[in-house]
């Protein structure tokens, strides 16, 4: 019954379907795999950088996880005690550091608190719920619990962010505008692939080099997708 409706739905919003997602996945792996993405040397890395890198270039995030390494507080208790304004000089260079500051700090005490400081502490809390609690964190939004979700906590999810959303609109499907729409709408469809956590970061990094490799429509159909739809067409 649900495959029938997730069908019917698909048909009348012309979204991929589950094999289609899977074919993608295997097409740009084979092109451009392994990105070895999200770059850290610890989880907790993973977590600040998922905050510090919304609305900056990856370099500026270098900077700032750099300054933090040197000042050896890039460690959930150090920062979660941290004095604001010190933490907002050290991450400086990613931008909007007041928030972020605000965010990391948030997000550190959660972290210690609600999971011992390690991702195993969340295993006994259910997918929806953990994502909700993320969200419920300030400065966290829907790409940046998804993130966490799928690298620190290693849950199937899908990363629906601004690339992904190019790849899909040129590919012919139709993409809601927003993050909670288009997550709403694809994230089922993805999560009825038989694509792994490991599988589903790997897609994540793909999605994310192809957009960089190719950021516009046209040199997208220059791209090996390009080539792929026009001798096999987007469905």
């Amino acid at each position: 019954m649900q495959n029938m409706k997730r069908m019917k739905a698909n048909q009348a919003h012309k979204w991929p379907v589950p094999e289609r997602i899977e074919s993608l996945y295997r097409t740009m792996a084979d092109a451009l795999g392994p990105t070895g993405w999200w770059p850290a040397e610890t989880t907790f890395e993973i977590m600040v950088g998922a905050v510090l890198t919304q609305n900056t270039a990856w370099s500026n995030v270098d900077r700032s996880l750099a300054a933090l390494k040197a000042e050896d507080v890039l460690e959930p208790h150090a920062l979660a005690a941290m004095d604001p304004e010190r933490l907002q000089e050290l991450i400086r260079p990613s931008g909007f550091y007041v928030n972020k500051s605000k965010t990391v700090q948030s997000l550190s005490r959660w972290y210690v608190e609600r999971c011992g400081a390690a991702p195993e502490g969340a295993a006994a809390i259910s997918d929806a719920e953990l994502r909700a609690e993320l969200l419920g964190l300030f400065g966290i939004g829907g790409e940046t619990a998804d993130d966490l979700m799928l690298y620190v906590f290693s849950r199937r999810t899908f990363v629906a962010d601004t690339y992904a959303r190019r790849l899909f609109a040129f590919l012919g499907f139709d993409v809601p505008a927003g993050y909670p729409a288009f997550h709403k709408a694809y994230s089922p469809v993805v999560l009825s692939t038989s694509l792994s956590v490991g599988d589903l970061q790997e897609f994540h990094g793909l999605i994310d080099e192809f957009g960089k490799a190719y950021r516009d429509d046209a040199a997208k159909s220059e791209s090996f997708l390009g080539v792929s739809l026009t001798q096999n067409g987007a469905q």
